[in-house]
């Protein structure tokens, strides 16, 4: 059994599964749309120990870690958005004529689901917290692998593949850039430099949240711009 047949074989499962009329399935299908689709459910265990251990402690090196996690964060998303738009890896399950899926459908303006935004955002902050705090990130990591994980692939909305993508992707990213050669010793000497500006900081990092709690619309945005104009000077395919 390759890859795709087991794609394929676990989401319409799940979706077959969901779609039964007993008491349970109805309750569970209620719990799996909300867990995997309400924003504030979805992504409150996930944020909030963000922010606890950004205020918790004023440790410049602390602080420097999770900046540089959010700056990977957003160049995972980034990556992960791109990838959706200039290559076509399969059809997200949910649009695709080949399949049969119970849940509702919702508009999408492009076909590819590889890999997932929503786990590549989830996975690199649970990257972020674990240096932190490993049993914290431990907990976060499992949280999003079931709320963006395995409820989305239920939903239809991406196969297994592309949640197992993110999860490869995005603690890569996160990792290279906490290398205090990298990207994170030069985040350290910037907040040292910058301790009486602390406030802009933090102000700086409820934008982050409330970017990220709706995945990041501001950047998906200028990323799609970006695609658009590869693809007009370099005659690729897509829209």
């Amino acid at each position: 059994m390759n890859i795709s047949t087991l794609d394929t074989a676990i989401v319409t499962g799940l979706s077959d599964f969901l779609a039964g009329n007993g008491a349970g399935n109805r309750l569970f299908r209620l719990l799996v749309y909300n867990v995997g689709e309400n924003p504030l459910l979805r992504g409150f265990p996930v944020f909030f120990p963000l922010l606890l251990l950004w205020f918790g402690n004023d440790s410049t090196e602390r602080r420097s870690r999770i900046l540089t996690g959010l700056l990977a964060t957003c160049v995972a998303v980034g990556i992960s958005v791109a990838t959706q738009y200039l290559f076509h890896v399969h059809t997200r399950p949910v649009l695709d004529p080949a399949l049969t899926l119970h849940m509702a459908t919702q508009t999408w303006d492009h076909n590819s689901s590889f890999p997932s935004d929503t786990a590549m955002l989830y996975f690199a902050l649970s990257t972020t917290i674990f240096l932190l705090n490993k049993r914290m990130g431990i907990a976060v990591l499992l949280w999003s692998l079931l709320s963006a994980g395995l409820c989305r692939v239920a939903l239809g909305w991406h196969y297994p593949s592309d949640i197992l993508g993110s999860l490869v992707i995005a603690p890569a990213v996160v990792l290279l850039f906490d290398n205090p050669a990298f990207i994170r010793g030069k985040i350290e000497m910037l907040l040292e430099s910058s301790q009486n500006r602390l406030n802009i900081i933090s102000a700086m990092l409820m934008l982050f949240i409330a970017e990220a709690y709706n995945l990041f619309p501001g950047l998906r945005s200028m990323v799609e711009t970006i695609v658009k104009v590869i693809r007009k000077n370099f005659d690729l395919p897509g829209q």
